[in-house]
């Protein structure tokens, strides 16, 4: 496990935990997690931004899984914690639902989706990674075997939500196997679609887990400022998570630039490393603040958050256009496709 660039929500940072380890999987990362969505009315009070979500685990050439059910695992006839030790000593990752009110200071049910990457036998200890031991912030730590067997016991059937409900556990290892070439021309179309606030899954249905209403791409931008005179009513309390998203979507983009630079897709790549340097600058004031707004209650930090989406907003678009032609200069597209005001 390397500590992931980007650690916005459980599933992207696991995935880039294991696959910063392999430089043959960069070709993949730098293909994929271009689209923005943002799903309406999922979460009651708070806006749901994220990466447009192909089923990671499942869809990743790079990753083999295998899903086991909770029955099945039980039928093993194993303890928990030796089932979990064997997986392990087979170059497995697990992911899975425990209960962390069994190893954090807390005293009601909290169940969390959560990593497990490694066991010490001789400290009777799991290496675990989650969101939940440090103030929301990713993080490796550690559990002994006698919290892990409460916690994985405090899940029942009915209560394992994981997975849209299906519940069970994953088993991850790295596919040595694969093998997956850039595709510009994807990244292309991508961008185009960002740059149109198209809905990816419109184009891949069949991938995609979430069937809410939701916006994408540029238009994000456009519900965030809504969320802020919401927050400003009082309508809804601040939430720094989307933030983080964007700013996380922006480091990304970084890396991608200068991917495309080192393999002779791009052009002018300079320029837009500059432009998007200042546009994640600007993303991460704009998380800061919503942190400091909530300590503080400062409505000035409110406003200055909403100044600095419409910059991101307007800047991105700029920024996008410029990558998409210089992009087609390269490949077999024309820099056709976007709308015609663009």
């Amino acid at each position: 496990m390397q500590y992931p660039a980007v650690t916005s929500w459980q599933w992207q940072a696991n995935t880039f935990a294991v696959l910063a380890n392999y430089p043959q999987a960069k070709p993949w990362i730098m293909t994929h997690f271009i689209p923005l969505q943002l799903t309406l009315n999922l979460n009651e009070g708070s806006s749901y931004v994220d990466f447009y979500r192909t089923p990671t685990f499942e869809f990743c050439p790079w990753l083999l899984r295998q899903h086991l059910s909770r029955q099945l695992v039980r039928n093993f006839n194993k303890d928990i914690c030796t089932f979990l030790m064997d997986c392990i000593d087979m170059n497995n990752y697990i992911y899975l639902l425990l209960d962390h009110a069994q190893f954090l200071d807390i005293e009601t049910f909290f169940s969390h989706d959560s990593f497990i990457f490694g066991y010490d036998e001789e400290k009777d200890i799991f290496h675990i990674a989650d969101f939940t031991f440090e103030g929301g912030k990713y993080s490796f730590n550690e559990i002994t075997f006698e919290q892990m067997r409460r916690a994985y016991e405090g899940i029942d059937d009915d209560g394992d939500w994981l997975y849209a409900w299906k519940g069970g556990l994953s088993l991850l290892q790295f596919n040595e196997r694969a093998a997956y070439d850039f595709n510009l021309n994807y990244v292309i179309e991508h961008l185009k679609d960002y740059l149109n606030g198209e809905n990816p899954a419109d184009k891949y249905r069949e991938l995609g887990y979430i069937t809410n209403p939701c916006v994408c791409g540029i238009r994000v931008y456009d519900e965030l400022i809504l969320d802020i005179t919401r927050i400003r009513s009082g309508q809804i309390e601040e939430d720094n998570r989307p933030f983080q998203v964007i700013y996380d979507h922006k480091i990304l983009m970084l890396e991608r630039i200068d991917f495309m630079n080192q393999t002779g897709v791009l052009r002018g790549s300079n320029q837009l490393r500059v432009r998007y340097q200042t546009i994640a600058d600007d993303a991460l004031l704009a998380r800061n603040l919503i942190i400091k707004y909530s300590l503080t209650k400062n409505e000035d930090n409110l406003k200055t958050v909403e100044v600095l989406i419409r910059r991101i907003q307007a800047c991105e678009r700029e920024a996008i256009e410029l990558m998409i032609y210089n992009l087609s200069l390269v490949s077999n597209i024309t820099p056709m496709g976007v709308e015609e005001e663009v």
